[in-house]
């Protein structure tokens, strides 16, 4: 049963008090509607000090009148409640105040009272009790919710992060097999290349020998542009710039990082690799000098140009606010800007660096 519940059944107690007392006065009526009326309002203004007030001005007003003894056991209900609810001692004295009154203004009738007024205390520490472990469940199903929502959090940042690594593998793979290639097929092509042309000296005054090396020197140099280009475009593609930003937050040593990353189309290699060592750069100072606990990395595409911004929420010290002087690793972020006339802006307040580099123009086709 609710507090609803509680009171009806009080309610039905008070009447029976006031029955036991003979014929009933308007006065008792009055007072037991008084009572209703406060219990009700005590119920709508649960905790405030208003409630609190006018239930202790009733259980004054009954030190000095015994008709308002049958109604007593409605303000009783609400503070034995309060006292439970609270878990103040002294929010118990009142609640134990009308036990000696019914001694003194009703001495005759005072185990009914007590029957009554003990079952009204009952019922609000049973209600109370439930209204606390109903919380205690509350508060248990959003702290398991909020444990459900991190973990699903956890989950995708997990599976992301597998997925950048296996991208990443597979670019470290695409960039060996280029090195490799350019190292050991570049230089046996190179070999064979020297080697004809040494044969076309040896062989120089054979007309027919000559023709036929210079047809093999050129399908051999032909053959090494061919490796030279498949090569440096399997080294182009090995930068995936998306991939290398996420990387580089989850490798950075902090535990918030917030990448976002939003490419039309991706920029070239030399612009690539540029963006990221600013990353780069930026994050070590985030967490070797700004002692940062939290990053924003965002990297945007538009239409003239490329824009990085890394944000954290470190600290910079007054000995460098003072110094004006850039040192190597700031200095090194911004030769590598400007050398493609991009901008670098730094600001402090929260530390942030801006790395802008302009698109190349394109020819119009009726240029």
């Amino acid at each position: 049963m609710g507090p609803l519940a509680d009171k009806t059944a009080i309610f039905v107690g008070c009447i029976v008090l006031l029955l036991l007392s003979g014929q009933p006065y308007a006065q008792q009526i009055c007072w037991l509607l008084s009572a209703l009326a406060l219990s009700g309002f005590s119920s709508s203004f649960a905790g405030t000090r208003i409630a609190a007030i006018c239930a202790l001005a009733y259980l004054a007003a009954s030190c000095f009148s015994p008709l308002s003894l049958p109604g007593m056991a409605l303000v009783l209900y609400d503070l034995t409640r309060t006292a439970v609810l609270s878990r103040q001692a002294y929010r118990w004295l009142p609640a134990l105040v009308p036990y000696p009154l019914i001694l003194v203004h009703r001495p005759v009738e005072s185990a009914v009272y007590v029957v009554v007024y003990v079952l009204a205390a009952t019922l609000a520490v049973r209600s109370a009790q439930v209204d606390v472990i109903r919380a205690r469940l509350f508060a248990t199903r959003d702290d398991l919710q909020e444990r459900l929502r991190e973990l699903q959090d956890s989950n995708a940042r997990l599976v992301e992060s597998q997925d950048y690594e296996a991208r990443a593998a597979t670019l470290a793979e695409r960039t060996r097999i280029a090195r490799d290639i350019h190292d050991n097929v570049g230089h046996l092509l190179t070999r064979l290349i020297f080697r004809v042309k040494a044969l076309q000296i040896v062989h120089k005054d054979d007309g027919a020998i000559v023709g036929e090396l210079d047809d093999v020197g050129s399908t051999l140099d032909e053959a090494l542009g061919s490796m030279r280009r498949s090569v440096h475009t399997l080294a182009d593609e090995g930068v995936d710039l998306p991939v290398t930003l996420n990387l580089l937050g989850q490798r950075c040593g902090i535990d918030d990082v917030v990448v976002d990353c939003t490419l039309n189309e991706s920029p070239p290699p030399t612009v690539a690799q540029s963006l990221i060592a600013v990353a780069r750069e930026a994050l070590t100072n985030a967490v070797r000098h700004g002692h940062a606990r939290s990053v924003q990395i965002k990297l945007t595409d538009y239409p003239a140009f490329w824009q990085l911004v890394v944000e954290n929420d470190g600290t910079v010290g007054e000995k460098d606010r003072l110094d004006h002087s850039e040192g190597m690793g700031v200095r090194s972020m911004r030769e590598r800007v400007e050398s493609l006339g991009g901008v670098l802006r730094i600001k402090t307040a929260p530390v942030t660096v801006f790395a802008t580099i302009p698109k190349q123009k394109r020819k119009r086709p009726y240029d």
